[in-house]
């Protein structure tokens, strides 16, 4: 039973035993699935040559952290390992799918009523319009995480909730029946703790940790469209996001202005960001654009190993002999010193030649959140056709709600294609932009 279990401890300078017995064990179950059998304290204590409170100590840390559970009477075990989602404006059902997660809901409740004072303003409505309430259960691999409570606009919606499928996606939905896309979200997060209706709804313990997470969400012409309230299971999942200095702040470090330089290489771009074409000496900068916008920003949907296999030097020999030779152009952002901060490929649709075509629009993280994506696409359409009374394509992978988010406010829809490129293993959509000339 013990092994691959025993282990030494190794002195780190001042640590007390039960942190570095925690951390061992800790690495140990990281590999384990779950309900895997952790041996007893005696076992434990005879392993690492540790005293009972030593080990007492360890697991009771494990434990409060929700890596192990135990059972009266049967012992301890590898608990379920935590969801993990990137805190974006995405459904569930995109969350889910884009992490191999086998999303599903189940209804609670639904009824019209009034707006009043507290949902009315959240959605710019009347206190006395009716708002859809809706009440679902959220299932992950058939397994209760959430309770959502989602409020739209009755008349707004009108017989939306009749298309609601146990699978299908909010978000895919109102762009489908209702030509809405979400383009912004305020949302915020708090900690709360089961009563017996969450107890019975989601198969915890009384007090059992929950995230309550509150959103309101923006369409692309700025008008609120939901108001959602959710209670995630605290034991089961956790959110992550990136966060930068303001750009003020930056500046005030770096005494400079708030269009100059920030503090560690970050950049506060604003008016200073020029466009222009890509040369044959931009590819290391060009290379080092893409491969860290695809190991920052795809991690979720797009395999490890196609992103930890990505070569410098040989994705910059790729974009150098595309910036020379290809027939398709490219165009960079970049600073009065040269430093490109992205860069856009496009040109005729390879499917369609009466049709533009964006291959690629890539944004140094470092410059993400500066309207430097907007502006090269911006740039990119005027360059594919001054007149503007060509369509334009593009593909874009269909958990990247950022991206897609972008697109959306530039007029770009999904038009129905899909694929699946077998060297990235991810699923893409194709988005399509209208002709926008007087005479298209």
């Amino acid at each position: 039973m013990l092994d691959g279990w025993a282990q030494s401890l190794e002195d780190v300078g001042g640590q007390p035993k039960y942190r570095q017995l925690r951390d061992a064990l800790a690495a140990l179950i990281h590999d384990l699935p779950e309900g895997a059998a952790v041996p007893t304290e005696r076992e434990l204590c005879l392993s690492y040559g540790v005293s009972r409170s030593t080990v007492r100590q360890a697991l009771q840390q494990l434990e409060i952290e929700q890596r192990i559970y135990r059972r009266q009477g049967k012992g301890t075990f590898v608990a379920k390992a935590k969801i993990e989602q990137p805190l974006e404006l995405t459904s569930h059902t995109e969350g889910m799918r884009a992490r191999g997660i086998i999303p599903s809901s189940k209804l609670i409740d639904l009824r019209r009523l009034p707006a009043g004072g507290d949902i009315g303003p959240m959605l710019s409505l009347e206190d006395d319009a009716e708002v859809l309430r809706i009440e679902r259960l959220r299932l992950a691999d058939d397994d209760p995480i959430a309770i959502e409570v989602l409020y739209l606009s009755a008349a707004r919606f009108d017989g939306i909730s009749a298309s609601l499928a146990d699978s299908g996606s909010l978000y895919q939905l109102l762009h489908s029946a209702y030509g809405v896309d979400l383009a912004s979200a305020e949302e915020t997060i708090e900690a709360v703790v089961a009563g017996p209706r969450e107890v019975d709804l989601l198969g915890t313990w009384p007090g059992a940790p929950l995230l309550l997470l509150s959103r309101r969400s923006l369409d692309t012409n700025g008008q609120p469209t939901e108001y959602v309230k959710s209670l995630y299971r605290g034991d089961r999942f956790r959110f992550r996001t990136q966060l930068e200095r303001p750009a003020e702040e930056n500046a005030r470090l770096s005494g400079t202005s708030a269009q100059g330089s920030g503090v560690g290489g970050a950049r506060s771009v604003g008016w200073k960001v020029r466009m222009r074409p890509a040369r044959a000496e931009d590819a290391m900068q060009l290379a080092h654009v893409f491969v860290d916008a695809w190991q920052e920003g795809y991690r979720t949907f797009v395999e490890a190993r196609v992103l930890d296999a990505l070569d410098l030097h040989e994705v910059a020999e790729w974009l150098g002999k595309l910036v020379v030779d290809s027939v398709q152009r490219t165009a960079v952002a970049c600073l009065a010193d040269d430093d490109v901060l992205g860069f856009a490929r496009f040109g005729d649709d390879p499917d369609d030649p009466r049709n533009g075509h964006l291959y690629a629009l890539y944004v140094a993280p470092a410059a993400s959140g500066q309207g430097v994506g907007r502006r090269l696409l911006e740039h990119a359409l005027d360059e594919i056709d001054e007149h503007r009374t060509r369509e334009v394509t593009l593909w874009v992978f269909e958990a990247n709600a950022r991206a897609r988010s972008l697109y959306s406010s530039l007029g770009f829809v999904p038009d129905g294609a899909h694929r699946v490129e077998p060297r990235y293993g991810a699923d893409e959509i194709r988005m399509r932009r209208a002709a926008q000339g007087a005479h298209a």
